[in-house]
Formats: C-alpha cells, sequence, structure tokens
C-alpha cells in the first residue's frame, strides 16, 4: 500500500523506538518517519509509521506485556538503523524537520 492513499487512520504511529525496531524485527516494514522539534528543549522526536493492521495492534499488546521473542542481532541491528535513519533528518538542513513527512517503501 503506498502511502499517498493511506489514511491518518490507517497509519499505526509510535514514538516508542524500541517498539519500532521490535516491529521492524518482526516484518512490520516501516511506511514513514516524521521528525518533528518538540518540548520545551527543542528536541527532534520521530515518529514511526506502520500500517495499521490487527497484527501490529496484537503485537503491540504483547509488546507491553513483555510476551514478546526476537532474535536479538536482528533486533539491535535494526535499532541502529532507525537510529541513524532519524539522525540523518535531524542533521540534514534540507530535511525539513517539522514540515514534511519522510517515505519509505522498504526499510
Amino acid at each position: 500500500m503506498k502511502l499517498n492513499y493511506m489514511t491518518q487512520n490507517e497509519i499505526f504511529s509510535v514514538r516508542d523506538l524500541t517498539l519500532a525496531a521490535v516491529l521492524l524485527t518482526l516484518k512490520f516494514p516501516v511506511i514513514t518517519i516524521d521528525t518533528q522539534i518538540e518540548g520545551y528543549k527543542n528536541q527532534a522526536i520521530s515518529y514511526f509509521g506502520f500500517e495499521k493492521t490487527d497484527q501490529i495492534l496484537e503485537t503491540e499488546k504483547k509488546y507491553w506485556n513483555k510476551q514478546l521473542i526476537v532474535e536479538p542481532m536482528v533486533f539491535m541491528s535494526n535499532l541502529k538503523a532507525l537510529k541513524a535513519q532519524t539522525a540523518n533528518q535531524y542533521k540534514n538542513p534540507k530535511s525539513g524537520i517539522g514540515t514534511t513527512t519522510k517515505s519509505y517503501n522498504k526499510f
């Protein structure tokens, strides 16, 4: 599904980097990363968008209930990749933080 055709209700958005890395590890592809400046310290905060499905909602519930098992090396690799993507958006002067959404068909 392309982002252009997805409504806000079809996007599952998370701010938690660890949860995003777990979802990516479990083969839920990241479709958007939206980084914006927030808070009184003007920090760059990233929101990771996934396609909203019953499976991803169930997986989130299992994550919070500590009922998931992931392959640790793949998880760490995905965590580092997501961190690099958010750092790249923040440090890139042409990224348009806070004004645009970065879209990825495949992570």
